[in-house]
């Protein structure tokens, strides 16, 4: 399982398509743009807008995620996600740009068959680093919240409650674990003055229990990790 350690550290800092039908074949060209509100103990605290595009050969996702830290220690939080992949959302090349108080860093990894080598460029040396990974392996980088959109497109809601097993690849931890992924059934979900039919998916990283609401056509509207009181919500 995977620790998501990096959860923690981000409440310090804090303070369209068929899933079913994705899960067995190769993503058909599609284009989603949003923007996900992120809170912390009901606070808005920042803002991660993102671009996913699919085709049948492959697909990429860009994003920005501006958020504050209420500590007080580092300020603001500056993130620049690139991610290129197969048709499968398998990654191949990944680059995050970060600035935290003022400091610069970069986390690039790339993928070949059955490895992942990360490098991080900030204060001091360069740091290099190689994981062994699975031909599967998904990228969920931490406090990249569109990236649980891969997820759920994997995700075979055909499966009822059973649980499903993901490998993902986390690159500012520089590690790579398993997932288990199981459906909890439907509610009615409310944002705002607004409410809405979703199905509640809950995710279980071993130390962490994530929970996302999907709507009718495969969207996530929500994502919650409860321990840190952390909401995510998609704008309308």
């Amino acid at each position: 399982m995977v620790r998501f350690s990096g959860w923690a550290r981000a409440a310090v800092a804090l303070g369209a398509l068929s899933s079913a039908a994705l899960a067995k074949e190769p993503a058909q060209a599609s284009r989603d743009e949003g923007v996900f509100k992120i809170f912390v103990g009901g606070r808005e605290v920042g803002r991660e807008k993102f671009t996913l595009a699919m085709t049948a050969d492959g697909g990429s996702s860009s994003s920005v995620l501006d958020f504050k830290d209420l500590t007080g220690s580092v300020g603001k939080l500056h993130f620049e996600s690139r991610l290129e992949m197969e048709p499968n959302y398998h990654p191949r090349t990944y680059r995050l740009q970060t600035e935290v108080g003022g400091q610069r860093g970069e986390v690039s990894v790339s993928f070949s068959p059955g490895q992942v080598m990360f490098e991080y460029a900030g204060r001091g040396r360069p740091v290099k680093r190689g994981l062994l990974v699975g031909a599967e392996a998904t990228m969920l980088d931490t406090n990249m919240f569109h990236h649980f959109i891969f997820l759920v497109r994997r995700f075979d809601a055909a499966s009822g409650n059973k649980a499903q097993r993901f490998e993902v690849v986390v690159a500012q931890e520089y590690e790579a674990g398993f997932l288990e992924v199981r459906e909890l059934g439907r509610e009615t979900l409310a944002l705002g003055r607004r409410t809405l039919q979703a199905r509640h998916l809950r995710v279980d990283s071993g130390a962490k229990q994530i929970d996302l609401w999907v709507d009718r056509h495969g969207v996530v509207r929500k994502i919650a990790v409860a321990a840190q009181q952390i909401e995510v919500v998609r704008e309308p």
